[in-house]
């Protein structure tokens, strides 16, 4: 008789050791990764031009800020240059696409732009039937290590 309670007993506490391991595992329990910034990091928009936040999202890695950029009598390229010049001006660096290494051959529209700390990336599709263009603005995060 004491030999079955003392195999309940094992095998109770082996399934709800590996319960705990396991529901530390899994993806309802991972960590929120940080809160998009705010579109004021972008400043006040170019004259012309206005911003509409169109809301934090958030996916397991990363939360970002898709925002809608309308411009009047401008198109996507010019309202995308518009708002990095006006980046730029503040401080903030052009990141050139992958494989590309001549900022005077990439449109402006291609490339991002960051201060350090934050990241904007334009898209030419607006993201809104009303807006011109569109920037997702993130928290720049250091590249992944290569896979060895």
């Amino acid at each position: 008789m004491v030999a079955l309670v003392a195999v309940v007993i094992v095998g109770l506490v082996a399934t709800m050791a590996v319960g705990l391991l396991t529901s530390t595992e899994t993806p309802g329990n991972a960590v929120k990764p940080p809160d998009a910034p705010g579109v004021e990091m972008l400043g006040t928009p170019p004259q012309g031009i206005e911003y509409t936040d169109l809301g934090e999202q958030c996916d397991q890695a990363e939360c970002f800020r898709p925002i809608a950029v309308t411009a009047e009598g401008r198109d996507a390229d010019e309202a995308i240059e518009a708002v990095y010049t006006q980046l730029l001006d503040r401080g903030w660096g052009r990141l050139l696409p992958q494989g590309e290494s001549d900022p005077e051959t990439v449109p402006l529209a291609d490339s991002a732009l960051s201060d350090g700390g934050l990241l904007v990336q334009a898209s030419r599709q607006p993201y809104t039937p009303e807006s011109t263009a569109g920037l997702i603005l993130a928290h720049s995060v250091p590249p992944s290590p290569p896979a060895s």
